[in-house]
């Protein structure tokens, strides 16, 4: 009787292990696939795995599983920040308990192997999220922007003899990922082109019919390659043509307001009004647009949360935006900048995001504590959580480029998932807009300035019409 106990027990052991195997190669395709659903899909396995794999003590399936989770988060622009140390970590554990003593045989054919490869790259380690994000004309130069900072080793540059059919030719060799293929044009340059050269490794040839003054040098993220050619000024931002969206109420929702100033920032700029700027700027684009517009407050107003919440409900939108302004304490102002976006998630909140939620739950936290909030928080449908996030994500990326196409140096917009209680009033998507840091003595200037205001908007606004187009492809 014990060993038929047993043997089921084993059985059942190896189905579950087989099961186990099977979900995670499905997420792996998911992961991989162009559609974001199927990427939140593999999101939540790799997450679902870990907790069992630690419950399990199974560092292998940790391993895996916290590599997806990185993978997928710097694709849905999720914050991953806890995970990506968890797997530092792990990965530092497991080389401090593998150490053997090789054997002869190794040792030779790691001897041979040395002598074999000749190449200024080998034994580079790429994690699979090292990628090319975008890239822009900087007057003259051309800047590559990656999701990792680049070192010497990751950049190999060599000229190619000139020839009579494609003249002189520079090669870039960068130990990086091509997600998506971008079309790079130069009225100077006979052809600017780029591919995946080798599994890990992209390719970047620069041909042209005359001899090019050829430089680069890289900051941080970004390598900068100048040409000695013209400067290319900064196109307008193209406006997308948008569909009469007459049927799609936007509500759009200005942080704060009257006795509540919001953050004090740098020189005594204050959050409210900045936020009230961009808003109006944003509410006047769409509804140019076709969209209705309405405003929690189009003036200097004291607004509780709660009303905001109630007014929200009351006009059932299509969607919610709530536009908000960061700030960090004096000792820290010169280092916290950037653009942050908030989509409503109780299960993916960070550190960061955990701060903001004080912050911004603050003006009504004596009649709600925190646990109300993720009570309420916790009862929005998964649906309105994914929305939201692909509602998020089209806000960052247009944002981004508005500003960058209008000469502005940005990085990318970070999104993540918060507990904001001005969120839960809304029945569909909704996100929270950190325009910038008030409390950053540079950012600050740009938050003030008109033209950053527009393009800001203007990004807004293409993010919302990508988001109505995306979701009517789902």
């Amino acid at each position: 009787m014990l060993r038929l106990f047993t043997l089921v027990l084993l059985m059942g052991t190896l189905l579950l292990a087989a099961t186990s195997k099977q979900e995670l190669d499905r997420a792996k395709k998911n992961l991989y696939s162009s559609s974001k659903s199927s990427q939140f899909k593999a999101y939540d396995t790799y997450k679902r795995y870990y907790i069992k794999a630690l419950v399990n003590s199974d560092l292998k399936i940790q391993k895996r599983c916290l590599e997806g989770i990185c993978i997928a988060g710097k694709k849905l622009r999720i914050d991953v920040d806890d995970y990506e140390k968890k797997l530092k970590k792990l990965k530092s554990q497991t080389k401090q308990k593998i150490v053997s003593v090789p054997k002869k045989r190794d040792v030779i054919k790691k001897e041979h192997l040395k002598q074999e490869h000749t190449s200024k790259t080998k034994n580079v380690k790429i994690r699979s999220q090292h990628a090319l994000q975008d890239f822009h004309w900087q007057g003259s130069a051309l800047v590559l922007s990656f999701d990792f900072d680049l070192r010497s080793k990751d950049v190999n540059f060599f000229k190619l003899k000139p020839t009579k059919k494609k003249g002189y030719r520079y090669v870039f060799d960068i130990n990086a990922l091509l997600l998506k293929k971008p079309k790079i044009f130069h009225k100077e340059i006979q052809r600017i082109s780029i591919s995946q050269y080798k599994q890990k490794k992209l390719r970047l040839v620069i041909e042209s019919k005359k001899r090019l003054n050829m430089r680069f040098k890289r900051h941080g993220h970004d390598l900068e390659i100048s040409m000695g050619i013209s400067k290319v000024s900064a196109p307008k931002a193209k406006k997308i043509v948008r569909s009469h969206n007459y049927n799609k109420l936007i509500i759009i929702d200005p942080g704060h307001g009257g006795r509540d100033g919001g953050a004090v920032g740098y020189q005594r700029h204050l959050e409210k009004d900045i936020v009230l700027q961009v808003s109006k700027r944003l509410a006047k684009i769409l509804k140019e647009d076709g969209y209705k517009v309405r405003m929690t407050r189009d003036r200097d107003k004291t607004l509780s949360l709660k009303y905001r919440t109630k007014f929200t409900r009351k006009n059932k939108p299509d969607l919610f935006i709530s536009i908000h302004a960061n700030s960090v304490p004096k000792k820290n102002a010169h280092k916290a900048k950037g653009i942050e976006i908030y989509y409503l998630d109780p299960k993916r909140g960070s550190q960061r995001s955990s701060r903001l939620e004080r912050k911004e739950n603050a003006a009504d936290y004596n009649a709600m504590n925190s646990t109300i909030t993720k009570l309420f928080s916790a009862t929005q449908s998964r649906a309105k959580v994914i929305e939201s996030n692909f509602l998020a994500i089209d806000m960052g990326q247009n944002v981004v480029t508005h500003l960058r196409d209008s000469n502005f140096k940005v990085k990318q917009a970070k999104v993540a998932g918060g507990n904001f209680w001005v969120l839960v009033g809304a029945t569909s998507a909704a996100v929270l807009v950190e325009v910038g840091f008030v409390s950053h003595p540079k950012e600050v200037q740009l938050l003030i300035n008109k033209k950053y205001q527009q393009s800001f908007a203007e990004g807004l606004a293409d993010g919302v019409d990508q988001y109505f187009r995306n979701k009517a492809r789902r």
